[in-house]
């Protein structure tokens, strides 16, 4: 320690150095106060003695958002997930995970009935006002909540949990269920859009333009302006900035319900959801999604939609697109086929037959079980075409009655 730091130090803990302290210190949070009261109202908002400023709107859904979505309608949540919906979304000083990184700006919205959605932001007016701020965003949030975000599981709540620590203020937030709709929005258009920023689902799947927008990568400098200079005009641009984040998140949930179930018309990636369904067990939900994009679904989509059939027991389903696939040349549909004639209709002699285009690696297994199965059962009939189905797969019955000749002679030798 240097000279000038200690006698720093025996200043301040000098009687003389107290009472400056004690004396400044009302000024200081005068001051501070009169800065949040002018914050306030140049904003419109309502200041608060913590050290922030609240700004509270509503905000009316149209006619196609008047039904709360239910917890189970999007497959990231558990079904009996129970709470009220909080759309959460922050602006902080930076990007980084740090303890450096605050949030300066918090907004939160809930449903105060089906139709509207109430609003809240928090501004930080001073460094100070941080565990105050926090103290009222958890007492709003109340103990039964379900927070939907969007990139909040890996940034907004981590941020927000830190800092709570740092202040030592219990950790409700980490205790909520929470619904992260960017995977959601990932899983469903990753491949057809360019990016999946917000502002891009906003353009394409929303129909939200923004105009004027202050980009968020101002917003810190916009608040840096608030502390260095008292210039509070471009702040009044993130709060309409964040105010449009939360609520494009509840619109979101309701476009993206929307999607996973099927029910309209857009460009989303059908094959995609219906694997998050069955990921969770879903097949219905998952086969319903499927039925709606049949015609864009790939061969592996029809694949993974007939073995959807064959779970829920739709057989009939799943052999007509087996079928339909083994025709296309995809031997992944004729191993079905196979496997469903030797297994279910019994009909070795077709099973053995539909081997003939299968990979090498199940073509011999199979082929050395089912020709003992025949050589058990002697009396089989090789009348393939009368085992097809009638005439309902003609150009199948012609290919495997090509092949029955090859099929005896494999067979042969060892009967």
């Amino acid at each position: 320690m240097n000279l000038a730091a200690k006698l720093d130090r025996l200043q301040r803990h000098s009687p003389a150095g107290q009472r400056r302290d004690s004396d400044s210190a009302p000024m200081r949070a005068s001051t501070a106060t009169c800065s949040v009261e002018r914050l306030a109202v140049s904003l419109g908002a309502s200041p608060d003695s913590g050290g922030f400023v609240i700004q509270e709107r509503t905000f009316a859904l149209d006619g196609r958002h008047d039904v709360l979505p239910e917890p189970a309608a999007l497959p990231r949540l558990p079904a009996d997930a129970n709470g009220d919906w909080v759309y959460i979304d922050t602006e902080t000083t930076g990007l980084s995970s740090g303890v450096g990184n605050l949030a300066f700006m918090i907004g939160v919205a809930r449903y105060s009935d089906n139709k509207t959605l109430s609003v809240r932001q928090y501004l930080l007016g001073e460094f100070g006002g941080e565990a105050a701020m926090l103290c009222d965003l958890v007492d709003w949030i109340g103990d039964r909540a379900i927070l939907v975000s969007y990139n909040g599981k890996c940034f907004d709540l981590p941020l927000l949990t830190t800092r709570l620590r740092l202040h030592r203020m219990t950790d409700r937030l980490s205790s909520f269920p929470h619904l992260d709709l960017m995977y959601a929005v990932r899983r469903a258009y990753r491949r057809i859009w360019p990016d999946c920023r917000l502002q891009t689902v906003e353009r394409r799947r929303l129909n939200v333009r923004r105009i004027g927008d202050l980009p968020g990568a101002a917003a810190p400098a916009a608040w840096q302006a608030w502390l260095r200079s008292g210039i509070s005009a471009p702040l009044g641009g993130v709060l309409r900035h964040n105010h449009q984040d939360v609520v494009s998140l509840a619109l979101l949930h309701h476009a993206l319900i929307d999607d996973y179930a099927g029910t309209v018309a857009t460009d989303a990636d059908h094959g995609a959801i219906g694997h998050a369904w069955v990921a969770t067990g879903q097949h219905q939900r998952a086969i319903r999604v499927w039925e709606r994009g049949l015609n864009r679904l790939g061969c592996t989509d029809r694949l993974a939609l007939a073995a959807a059939y064959r779970r829920v027991g739709r057989w009939n389903d799943a052999l007509n697109l087996w079928h339909e696939l083994h025709e296309a040349g995809v031997t992944a549909a004729t191993l079905e086929l196979s496997k469903y004639y030797e297994h279910r209709a019994r009909n070795y002699p077709l099973a053995l037959a539909l081997l003939a285009t299968c990979e090498p690696s199940e073509r011999e297994t199979r082929a050395a079980r089912l020709r003992a199965k025949l050589r058990s059962n002697r009396n089989l009939s090789f009348d393939l075409a009368d085992s097809i189905r009638g005439g309902e797969c003609d150009e199948i019955a012609g290919t495997v009655r090509d092949r029955q000749t090859a099929a005896e002679h494999a067979i042969a030798p060892g009967l």
